[in-house]
Order: C-alpha cells, then structure tokens, then sequence
C-alpha cells in the first residue's frame, strides 16, 4: 500500500526540523562544530494512530502489530529531537548521512500506552574528511523503559564527491552459501511513501536534481525505509528477530530491484546480505539475533 500526502499533517514536529536543515542548507553556519554528548529524556510520547496505522499497512504487517507498534518506527518519535540536539552543536545536518542501525528488542512496544525516550549523541568525532557520529535512543514504557534501544551510525562527508568514488563491483558476488529471502522492488512510490509517514522529507530522496547536487546519481530510497522493509521481510519469513545490526554500504537508487539473502552462523545468529540485482553491489550486510 502506498501513503497519502496527507499523513503530512501529523508530522509537524519532523517537518519543522527539516525545514530548519533545509535552510541551514542554503545559509550553512560558521560557527566551529562542538564535540560533546548532549542528551534529551522526553516523557508522554503518543504516536499518532494514523501514522501508525498506515506504516503497518505499507509494510503489509499490519495483522502483526494489531496492539503493538514496530520497533522499526522510532525515529518518528525521536528524530525531531535528535535532530535538535545536532542544530545545537552546530553541524551541517543537511549533509548526514546514516550508515547504518542497531536494534535491540527487549519487549514490545505497546499501542496504547504513552511512551518515553532517551536520546544521546554519544561520540561526535570531527576528523579530517569526515564527522562522526553516533547516537543511541532507548524508548519504553514506565513499566519497560529499555523497551528497545537503537543505535545510530552517521557520517557528515566534508567533500560529498567522495559518494561517487564508490564504484560497483567489478566481480558477480557469491551467494552460493547464502539462502535467498525474496526479492523487493524499490521505486518513487516507496520513497513518496516513507517520506509521508516518517516526515523526512530530504529532497535526496524526492528530487533527482537536489540528489545530484549532493553528490548522488539520482534519488535514493531511505536508509531507515530499507531498514523497516529488511526486517519486515526476514519476519515474515519466519525469523523473530531480537536484536539486528546493519551497515548501509551502499545507497540504493529507486527504481532498481534488491534481493535479501541470510546465511545461519549459528543456532540464534545469522549473516544478511541485501544485494543488488546483477549481485555485484552490497547495499546493506549485517547480522540479526533470533
């Protein structure tokens, strides 16, 4: 199922941010980026029933969080914060780039019930080409208040040509002692859709012409949106994942096919690989806990 524009309207908290980045982007700031961990504690979060409900319905699961939330969906409810923790140490946040997540399940997240946050920017490194940086948010109940904990691996590229120094690879990737998933189409209507009901509404993923001027080829489909599709898809297949670590290496341009594929290291951990369709691009890779 794809999203309606007009989810739009609950997400004022995330557009507010975006639009703040966004005009970052056309007058950056001078100011010296500070190194230190800021962190935010925000109580009473109710996740509006709308958003919700239609992420479940665009993911197809939405028999299996009838009374509960997908863990997957956190940054609706920590980004806008997280987000203003990063305007505060004065980086260029219209530059980040996520490479990647660690979830960790706990319990499940109940539907009815208000929630809490933890959010910490806890190492941000500004080295020569690049800045670092790394975040955690553990979001609960009063009742399980590490209910989840996610950690968050960005990088802000000082020169962002440095993306297209990835070229594909030159040999056909070996799959021979993997077990193929399923394969997923990833096009405009899936970006539209997870820009709808995130609220990240990043022109990298909407505008061929701002994604080039940033570096890309053309627009790319979320991080976090391909993250919520792998998940879903290992699930549904039978895995019940309790925690998941997983590296974006490569950004996948919409309209383009990706083929899951996971490979057991042991009885309750397993290797995954998203590949591309030609299997010469390793999109996302990492391990998942059952």
């Amino acid at each position: 199922m794809n999203a309606s524009i007009r989810l739009l309207r609950h997400q004022r908290p995330m557009l507010a941010a975006v639009a703040s980045i966004i005009l970052k982007a056309i007058k950056p700031s001078k100011k010296k980026i500070i190194e230190c961990n800021p962190e935010v504690h925000v109580k009473n979060i109710e996740i509006s029933k709308p958003i919700m409900k239609n992420y479940h319905k665009w993911l197809g699961v939405e028999k299996r969080y009838q009374d509960r939330i997908a863990p997957h969906l956190f940054p609706l409810w920590s980004y806008p914060h997280l987000l203003k923790l990063g305007k505060a140490l004065h980086l260029p946040l219209h530059k980040v780039l996520n490479q990647g997540c660690k979830l960790v399940i706990e319990n499940q997240l109940p539907a009815n019930k208000p929630l809490s946050t933890h959010i910490h920017i806890y190492q941000v490194q500004n080295l020569e080409k690049k800045i670092r940086i790394n975040q955690r948010i553990t979001t609960g109940t009063n009742d399980f208040p590490n209910s989840i904990t996610a950690e968050i691996y960005a990088v802000i590229l000082k020169d962002p040509s440095q993306l297209l120094k990835k070229e594909k690879e030159s040999k056909i990737i070996d799959t021979s002692r993997f077990e193929f998933i399923n394969d997923v189409q990833i096009g405009k209507a899936e970006a539209q859709s997870y820009a709808y009901l995130s609220g990240d509404i990043n022109p990298i993923h909407l505008s061929r012409r701002i994604a080039k001027r940033m570096g890309l080829k053309h627009s790319i489909m979320h991080g976090f949106g391909l993250f919520a599709i792998l998940f879903e898809k290992l699930q549904k297949y039978g895995f019940t994942i309790k925690e998941i670590d997983i590296r974006f290496l490569s950004p996948v341009y919409l309209e383009n096919s990706i083929q899951i594929f996971v490979r057991k290291l042991s009885e309750t951990k397993y290797n995954v690989r998203v590949l591309d369709q030609d299997h010469k691009i390793v999109h996302l890779s990492g391990e998942f806990k059952i």
